[in-house]
């Protein structure tokens, strides 16, 4: 029963924060959208940023426990591809450079796990480990913030074909750093 509160919580502040930035929304409109009590809602979730960080840290355990190499990173962006407009609001709400940390902080972690799930963490150097990390969290948040600003990627088949030809594009680049940090 908890569970289902807990999501039926959740599913109502994406629903509303897909129509008004997060800090417009109010305990109180949750409560009517999903008929809680507010105590309800303050039982599970701290504020409504606690419910955004509780799902996006559930969604990115299971991006990080299915993945290797570099599909967390795009898991990552189709999770974000998904709910644009709550990204979107999110943005307008906690700003560029809030919203670049919590991301960048995602990526990073999802370009560590994926060394150390391939075994290259112990022979990068931590030096090149920092400039392909804050690479990756510069290149996708900055192609994140495109998209979510362009009107044109309101289409989920054209953001589908986007995201398969950066798979493409990037396959086994994580790999190449790794090997190519080696180097003298």
């Amino acid at each position: 029963m908890a569970q289902i509160t807990k999501n039926l919580i959740t599913e109502s502040v994406f629903r509303l924060a897909e129509k008004k930035p997060i800090n417009r929304i109010t305990v109180r409109d949750i409560a009517q959208d999903c008929g809680i009590t507010r105590n309800t809602f303050y039982y599970y979730f701290h504020d409504i940023y606690d419910v955004f960080t509780t799902f996006l840290e559930s969604c990115m355990d299971e991006i990080y426990k299915k993945n290797n190499a570099d599909e967390g990173l795009f898991d990552f962006m189709e999770l974000a591809s998904k709910y644009k407009k709550v990204w979107l609001n999110c943005y307008k709400t906690i700003g560029h450079e809030r919203l670049s940390k919590f991301a960048g902080e995602k990526i990073r972690y999802l370009i560590m796990h994926t060394f150390d799930a391939e075994g290259y963490r112990d022979k990068i150097s931590a030096v090149d480990l920092d400039i392909i990390c804050t690479f990756y969290e510069e290149a996708f948040f900055g192609l994140l913030m495109r998209w979510l600003q362009d009107k044109m990627s309101d289409d989920p088949e054209k953001m589908t074909a986007s995201l398969n030809r950066i798979r493409i594009l990037f396959d086994g680049q994580l790999e190449l750093l790794a090997k190519n940090s080696q180097k003298d």
